[in-house]
């Protein structure tokens, strides 16, 4: 809605002037005297509090045409209103005696209901008050029997108490006869234990001269194997610190990575199966390696990535697969991470492609039992192998009708195998984690306490020697206000 504005003289004027609809809203026009300064609250409201103030204003002009016709209602109509008062007044009055009449006439029968009611309840307190009278008596009467009983029970009772203690004071007056007879007898004993002791003080004296100079060699000679291992961990520390160098250096390159990923799989298939590895990667479409296992063509190919291996890398080593029909098995290595596409909960999958090629994917190779895992690769590629002369052998199509079923329920078991030898695999690695960490608690429980029976062997020679000292430093942090605590004791040397 728009507002327009046009200034005029006279102000008795009617201030609207025309109404006229656009796209938007509306476009108000109005008259207003030339003196007249528009509300700055009025020319920065919004559409909304501007129609507000327009219907307050309508309301307020109302209210000024109403002043006359209030005060006609004033004057001309008050007796009226009076006289319809006093009419109201003297109606209700009746209504009220009406009322009053009527619920005293309904609430009579009820007060003599209530009054009968009230009767019959006293009869039948005063029945219950003399049936629980009586009931008092009786128990009254039981309870003075009952306090005879116990008297004469406490009676008996002490009676026999005077018995046994009269009984139990002569047992003790035995007791004391023969303590004292025994006390006599110790004496006597007493007096050989420590002539005993003595002669055992001495003869462990003599032998304790001899014990100290064995633990002192010994200690010796402890001291010396300590230093001697400590000397040879630091050399294998030292080793192990320049393996791993070179190791970040050659890993921080992916083709050293590469190259080192390839010669390790090489070396350990010609250690553990061998499988004499005849490296391929510099032939076009040819995988990393190729091999002649049990009579048959293998491909390897081994990647030594730290993320995902991409499809792309599985693409390229089916079409060298494809391209190479004799080679009847491909075994695809990751080291270190998955490959996508395939089951990362099978550390060893299988997949029949071209017919009669067998494709093996492992991941990662660095968390199984690489023996297992390389005669898991032996027993696939030998079942393969059977696989491949048995399609060969079929020569006309009845032979290889009656074979193909024989054939595809081979495969089903072929997976399944391979499936539960996978299993097999990861329940192996888990059983040899949890090995390894009883085997290393077990390791640091006995290092602990080699370590504590080395301290006590040092205590002991520091104070055969006079070196011990009374460590007395305290804690602060030990110590409290409600309950201090005590010095700690240790050994120290000089």
């Amino acid at each position: 809605m728009y507002l327009y504005i046009r200034y005029m003289e006279s102000s008795r004027k009617t201030a609207f002037i025309s109404q006229k609809k656009t796209k938007n809203g509306y476009i108000l026009k109005f008259n207003t005297d030339k003196t007249y300064e528009m509300p700055v609250a009025i020319l920065t409201s919004d559409i909304l509090q501007f129609q507000s103030a327009l219907t307050f204003s309508g309301k307020l002009i109302d209210l000024e045409k109403n002043l006359s016709t209030e005060y006609i209602k004033d004057t001309l109509f008050a007796d009226y209103v009076k006289t319809l008062e006093d009419k109201h007044a003297n109606d209700i009055e009746l209504l009220r005696l009406s009322g009053s009449e009527e619920v005293s006439s309904k609430l009579s029968p009820l007060i003599q209901l209530i009054s009968d009611k009230e009767l019959k309840y006293e009869e039948q307190l005063k029945v219950v008050k003399a049936d629980n009278a009586n009931q008092i008596k009786l128990i009254l009467k039981e309870k003075a029997k009952l306090e005879e009983d116990a008297l004469a029970a406490k009676q008996e009772v002490e009676e026999r108490l005077q018995k046994d203690i009269k009984l139990l004071r002569k047992q003790i007056s035995e007791k004391d006869a023969e303590v004292q007879s025994l006390s006599k007898s110790e004496a006597l004993v007493r007096e050989q234990c420590h002539a005993e002791s003595e002669r055992l003080i001495k003869v462990i004296e003599q032998k304790n001269t001899s014990s100290l100079e064995a633990l002192r060699e010994s200690f010796l000679t402890t001291m010396k194997l300590k230093e001697d291992s400590l000397e040879q961990r630091e050399a294998r520390i030292l080793q192990k610190e320049q393996e791993l160098q070179t190791t970040i250096h050659r890993n921080a390159s992916s083709s050293f990575r590469g190259q080192d990923g390839e010669m390790q799989f090489e070396q350990l298939a010609e250690k553990t199966m061998k499988w004499k590895l005849i490296n391929t990667s510099k032939i076009p479409r040819s995988c990393d390696y190729s091999s002649e296992i049990h009579g048959s063509p293998v491909f390897f190919e081994v990647k030594n990535y730290t993320e995902p291996i991409g499809s792309s890398q599985v693409s390229k080593f089916l079409r060298d697969m494809k391209e190479h029909p004799e080679v009847i098995a491909g075994v695809f290595v990751s080291w270190h991470s998955r490959i996508v596409g395939k089951d990362h909960t099978m550390p060893v999958s299988i997949e029949w492609i071209h017919d009669s090629q067998c494709a093996i994917y492992i991941q990662p190779l660095k968390d199984l039992e690489i023996n297992s895992t390389l005669t898991l690769i032996d027993q696939i590629i030998k079942i393969t192998g059977t696989y491949k002369k048995l399609i060969m052998s079929t020569g006309d199509i009845s032979e290889s009708i009656i074979l193909q079923p024989r054939i595809d329920k081979a495969r089903v078991y072929i997976e399944q195998y391979i499936s539960e030898a996978s299993l097999l695999m990861k329940n192996v690695i888990n059983d040899k984690k949890k090995h390894l960490k009883i085997v290393e608690e077990s390791y640091s429980g006995t290092i602990a306490s080699l370590k504590r029976q080395g301290e006590s062997i040092g205590t002991v020679m520091s104070i055969l020697t006079g070196e011990y000292v009374e460590d007395t430093t305290i804690d602060p942090t030990l110590i409290t206000e409600s309950e201090p605590t005590k010095p700690k004791k240790t050994a120290k040397k000089n």
